[in-house]
């Protein structure tokens, strides 16, 4: 008999059943498997299923862990046909890693006995080839439900076999097992809250409604939002996942609402079809108080953001302006501090409910100094307003201090390599690198003219260095760099650096004293 011939007898053997095992498959709740130590396993996966409702599909994977030199395999898996239909057997992609495979002998018989299915399937890889190692899926099984219940999956026999004339490879089969459970439809609203609980008639009011699922499937449901006992807008959620919540912004537009009238604010989430528990469908939130159409606008904060500033210096301020009543507006919004205007803007077409920041920039210079002044905006009175005490809102001390109290210091200049590492001498011609920190107690970037003067050993000039720009507010540090010209006197060389408002000519003065440092000059 030749290779090939021995290799098909043994395939034969192995996909034809010797026997068919006669078993009781018990029912169980919670279920649970033993799984040996072997090293090889075929297993379920999920090995527990669980399953909501009747009529419902679900899979399992029939799994192979720690296989090696695998060629063909065959399983045989019973299931209780009181509880499950068999739907469906496909072939797994892990045999298919190790070339073309024959998938054969599959049945799913629902009518196995009088109690039980039988799902039966096997594999075999094509041609004179290895087989595979490792761990995958052999085969998918689909189940559907028929009613509440559960059972094992029982593996009856397994056969797995090797690419050396289909030996038989030594494993474990691990049983697994399915629960349906009876499907649970509850929908809910956990919460409502009103974006506001006073608003002019005619205007938008949001609410915002928490629902639920507390159920175990899926839901689409409608969710109407009541003023008293009036539907005023409804919502559908679709495909609301059991066990989650969801945010929702539910608008009422309040037109036609009885004015200086309370409405009671409410959200139902609509009963799903079989939810018995309607206990938490509904949520009532309180009151809403609909008023007249009214002109209102307001000034609600002031904010500066700086409160310290030395004369000359500029400085933003914030102003938030909003439209408490039921109409567009336009309007004027001063910025004043003490009894003089920083600036004015206008506000053109405001809708109604919104607010608005509007930024003003106080340039100090010329103000008194050593003295806080309170920032105050004002909105201008609009046609048909009544209630104009909200118009202004004063707050945002800001300090101003003389410009003598502006501090920028040079506080460190340290010779250094391209990476600011201190060092203490150059080479002629080599380059010489400066660190230099200077400190500023402003709040504001403020310019800066850095300058650098270096001699050498004879008090002979060899480099001059400058930057200018601003320097922010703390500590600053540049790292300059200047030539070691050839020929320069050996020895000490010596450092000089100056932080300046300008260039002279150009009417700088200096921020503070001038700063020395040395280092060595070697030769090449």
């Amino acid at each position: 008999m030749t290779r090939n011939a021995a290799r098909d007898s043994s395939l034969n053997k192995l996909v034809k059943p010797f026997s068919i095992l006669i078993f009781l498959l018990l029912f169980c709740a919670p279920l649970k498997f033993q799984v040996s130590a072997d090293t090889t396993i075929i297993s379920l996966q999920p090995q527990a299923s669980r399953v909501w409702g009747d009529g419902e599909t679900f899979k399992v994977d029939v799994f192979i862990t720690g296989v090696a030199d695998l060629y063909g395999w065959q399983v045989w898996l019973y299931y209780d046909s009181t509880l499950l239909n068999g739907t469906s057997i496909v072939e797994g992609p892990f045999l298919k890693t190790g070339g073309g495979t024959y998938f054969f002998d599959i049945t799913l018989d629902d009518n196995y006995n009088g109690t039980h299915g039988r799902a039966t399937a096997a594999c075999t890889l094509l041609g004179k080839i290895p087989g595979v190692t490792g761990s995958g899926i052999l085969a998918t099984i689909t189940f559907t439900t028929k009613t509440i219940g559960s059972c094992l999956l029982t593996f009856s026999d397994t056969r797995l076999g090797n690419s050396r004339d289909i030996e038989p490879i030594s494993h474990t089969a691990a049983n697994g097992g399915v629960e349906v459970v009876p499907a649970i439809h509850d929908v809910a609203v956990k919460n409502v809250a009103l974006s506001r609980r006073e608003i002019a008639e005619g205007r938008t009011v949001d609410v915002y409604v928490s629902v639920a699922n507390e159920g175990n499937r899926s839901e689409d449901f409608n969710v109407n939002l009541y003023a008293n006992d009036s539907i005023v807008t409804t919502e559908n959620v679709v495909n609301l996942t059991a066990g989650t919540t969801r945010n929702l912004i539910l608008a009422w537009n309040t037109t036609g609402a009885v004015t200086n009238s309370s409405y009671q604010i409410k959200a139902e989430a609509k009963a799903v079809p079989e939810e018995t528990d309607l206990s938490d469908n509904v949520f009532v939130d309180g009151f809403l108080l609909v008023t007249q159409r009214n002109h209102d606008v307001a000034v609600s904060r002031v904010t500066p953001l700086q409160t310290t500033v030395y004369v000359g210096q500029k400085v933003n301020v914030t102003a938030v302006v909003v439209n408490n009543g039921a109409y567009y507006e336009t309007f004027d919004v001063a910025l004043c501090y003490d009894n003089a205007t920083v600036g004015i803007k206008n506000v053109a077409n405001f809708p109604y409910g919104e607010e608005r920041s509007l930024n003003f920039v106080w340039d100090t210079t010329g103000v008194g100094s050593n003295k806080s002044y309170i920032m105050k905006a004002i909105a201008s009175k609009v046609p048909g307003e009544t209630d104009t005490l909200n118009n202004t809102f004063t707050d945002g001390n800001i300090t101003v201090l003389p410009r003598e109290a502006l501090s920028i210091n040079i506080t460190e200049i340290v010779p250094c390599n391209q990476l600011g590492q201190p060092v203490s001498s150059f080479a002629e011609g080599t380059m010489a690198g400066l660190k230099i920190r200077v400190s500023s107690n402003s709040m504001n970037s403020e310019p800066l003219l850095l300058t650098v003067n270096l001699y050498d050993a004879g008090a002979n000039a060899i480099g001059v260095i400058s930057f200018k720009g601003p320097t922010a507010p703390g500590e600053t540090t540049f790292i300059l760099g200047s030539p070691i010209p050839y020929g320069v006197r050996l020895g000490t060389a010596k450092v000089y650096a100056n932080a300046l408002t300008n260039w002279p000519h150009l009417g700088g003065v200096p921020y503070s004293p001038e700063r020395t440092a040395t280092f060595q000059i070697t030769g090449r």
